[in-house]
């Protein structure tokens, strides 16, 4: 573990954690920038709506780590908003920004040319995994979202206190499920720009697939690891899941159904138009 990334001669500390995330924000939105031309936008529209959705996933992350643990917020409020090197929750970051990105278009259609949701929520889901690898490399670093014991030769032990590990299990191997994830989202990053968007773009598939697609990949991979992981996950309606478990059984079926019943495959592509006039 490295939860300082450095130290100043002053004593200001800069945690790893805070950096790389920061910098999982900025490749999402560097990376973004480079698809204005592609999502038929235009700079005004792309930054108006970066700080809409970044606002959103910052206060929708806090917000859910505030429901799960509410007795400890309740109990100190003004310590857990200092906090910002843990206690963030992705799927209420993420469903927060969904619901922002909606009012957002609901705004932008009666100020602009009305447009769809999905052709442009294709490139911030990409964003969205792309720099979501940085920020699981980031809890690896600081000890959250660690893993349950295992006697596999890739787990990694803990040595020192100072992370977010528990003293109990410093020195035992622990699953690195921030890793697994991170490898997940690299793979889902590398899948959406080289291969979905590329035929979304050539008008091979729907607008939409390479959202949905992340959606129930991400439903998935999110499900399977926490089963491995070792922190406290809280409790909703059962011990046997955990809160994101449920979100994930829950997204990941509206993704499916969603991709089902809209399809993937573009039937007719010279008339499709990310604009409600119908004109391209």
């Amino acid at each position: 573990m490295h939860p300082v990334l450095w130290r100043c001669a002053d004593g200001t500390t800069f945690s790893t954690y805070a950096v790389l995330t920061a910098l999982g924000y900025l490749s999402g939105i560097a990376w973004l920038r480079t698809q204005v031309r592609n999502m038929q936008g235009t700079p005004a529209l792309f930054y108006s709506l970066v700080g809409t959705l970044l606002v959103a996933a910052l206060s929708g992350g806090k917000l859910g780590f505030f429901l799960v643990e509410w007795r400890a917020f309740s109990g100190n409020p003004g310590l857990m908003l200092r906090e910002w090197n843990t206690g963030w929750v992705f799927w209420s970051g993420f469903l927060l920004a969904c619901l922002a990105g909606a009012f957002y278009q609901v705004w932008y259609n009666k100020t602009h040319r009305p447009r769809a949701y999905l052709p442009v929520a294709d490139y911030f889901g990409t964003a969205l995994a792309l720099g979501h690898v940085f920020g699981r490399i980031g809890c690896w670093a600081e000890g959250c979202c660690h893993g349950r014991p295992t006697g596999l030769p890739w787990g990694y032990a803990v040595l020192e206190s100072g992370s977010s590990v528990p003293p109990q299990l410093l020195g035992v191997l622990l699953h690195p499920t921030q890793l697994y994830e991170a490898f997940g989202e690299a793979v889902a990053a590398v899948l959406l720009i080289g291969w979905v968007l590329p035929r979304i773009r050539a008008g091979k598939y729907r607008y939409g697939t390479a959202f949905l697609g992340y959606m129930l990949y991400y439903s998935i991979l999110r499900f399977l690891l926490e089963f491995l992981r070792g922190d406290d996950r809280g409790v909703l309606l059962s011990s046997a899941l955990s809160p994101s478990q449920w979100i994930s059984l829950g997204a990941g079926l509206a993704a499916a159904w969603a991709l089902k019943s809209r399809g993937v495959i573009e039937r007719d592509p010279k008339t499709r138009t990310i604009y409600a006039d119908g004109k391209p």
